[in-house]
């Protein structure tokens, strides 16, 4: 059997393993929280592990991820290969469960790259790659997480009880299944399977915080410490395919550095939900516009506020066209909510996740979270914009749109 064959019939294999999990509707977990579990010390050594040195596990595998929503599910398998530290190559393989087809994301240590074949062109994100030596929060990633600042280990001590329910074979290993239950409601909850060996994660299941599972991702075979050329970590761009770069948003700096480089007030939430602390903030030129993106953290969750100003010279309308109001209300973001001020807001479901969006003030605000959505409103009903003497613009058509496309399609 040649390579091509045999990793067709794998697909197949899987995606049939994937249909009947996704037909699946997955059962409640309880969220009650009843003080430290079960082997507390091993399993938080073990986090600790995951989180100092998980990058330095190099691999190759097929994943599979999995996601429900209120409206349904939607499922992808990718194979992945990752060189220590900041080398990762993603391929989304084309498949009876999956949203696209095939497409490439590949993280080459500097910048990201995303090939998308059925739309002919190359996205090219400088400065998104993780940097080389940065810490990781367990449960998001390819073994590890997304970045996280030096105290990550310290707030999912303090923010989540953590057990050690088993050890289970899982992808032809050995695991540890820890699970992670949020001291403060209205968090999510994760049971992740930690291989016995590496600092790795195998498989992680994310409940929402009513209970449900919202989203798992697991290997189905893996190879730790392959031999890798770094050559596999370079896109091959095909003749007459077009590259279109995008601003990379930079690294996280503090609130002070971000106010002094916006030049606009960047409002911040006064009520920030327990357990979370301001883990930093970035700008994204876009057009004529910089946005704000200012990140809280609770060690293993991210709540993320999007913040565009006001812009000097705009216009409420365009010829023809109908002004800001009535864009906002034609937007399909789920259900109108009011602020306890009477501002309208837009709130929606978005994949895991739950978005809230409001105008105040010439200012348009964007909340994302895994969050039950009463955190969102609390938050969103603190932030109190400086008044504005600048007219809305009609944002909804152009660059914003075209940022939180971004930021959520390269982010999942």
């Amino acid at each position: 059997m040649n390579k091509r064959l045999a990793c067709a019939v794998t697909v197949a294999l899987v995606a049939m393993v994937v249909i009947g999990i996704v037909a699946y509707q997955p059962a409640a977990e309880t969220q009650t929280n009843t003080g430290p579990g079960p082997g507390a010390d091993q399993a938080l050594a073990l986090l600790r592990d995951v989180i100092e040195r998980g990058n330095e596990v190099s691999f190759k595998a097929t994943q599979t991820i999995i996601l429900w929503y209120p409206t349904g599910s939607s499922a992808c398998i990718t194979n992945v290969m990752h060189k220590a530290p900041n080398l990762t190559r993603t391929e989304y393989l084309p498949s009876a469960t999956a949203t696209s087809g095939y497409r490439v994301v590949i993280s080459d240590g500097e910048s990201t790259w995303h090939y998308e074949p059925s739309l002919g062109v190359v996205f090219h994100m400088p400065g998104t790659a993780p940097e080389r030596a940065r810490q990781q929060k367990p449960g998001t990633g390819p073994g590890t997480v997304s970045a996280a600042s030096n105290s990550a280990f310290s707030l999912i001590e303090r923010n989540y009880t953590v057990s050690l329910m088993s050890t289970e074979s899982l992808a032809g290993r050995r695991a540890h299944v820890i699970r992670l239950r949020p001291v403060n409601p209205g968090n999510p909850s994760r049971r992740i399977w930690v291989d016995t060996e590496y600092p790795f994660i195998l498989r992680t299941e994310k409940y929402r915080p009513n209970g449900f599972l919202s989203s798992l991702s697991f290997y189905n075979d893996i190879e730790f410490m392959p031999e890798i050329a770094d050559d596999a970590f370079r896109l091959q761009v095909p003749p007459r395919v077009a590259i279109v770069t995008l601003p990379g948003a930079g690294s996280l700096v503090s609130l002070e550095d971000l106010q002094k480089r916006a030049g606009f007030s960047v409002p911040v939430p006064n009520v920030v939900p327990a357990g979370y602390v301001l883990e930093g903030g970035t700008l994204t030129p876009r057009e004529d516009v910089q946005i704000a993106h200012i990140r809280f953290t609770d060690g293993l969750n991210t709540i993320s506020l999007f913040i565009v100003p006001p812009v000097s010279g705009a216009t409420g309308r365009r010829p023809g066209g109908p002004n800001i109001e009535d864009q906002f209300d034609a937007v399909s973001l789920g259900r109108q909510v009011l602020l306890d001020d009477g501002t309208k807001a837009q709130l929606a479901d978005y994949q895991d996740a739950k978005l809230l969006r409001w105008l105040k003030s010439g200012y348009e605000f964007t909340l994302i979270g895994e969050v039950d959505e009463s955190l969102l409103l609390q938050m969103a009903n603190s932030v109190d914009p400086p008044q504005s003497q600048e007219p809305l613009r009609n944002r909804f058509e152009g660059s914003v749109i075209r940022f939180f496309y971004e930021f959520l399609w390269t982010g999942k």
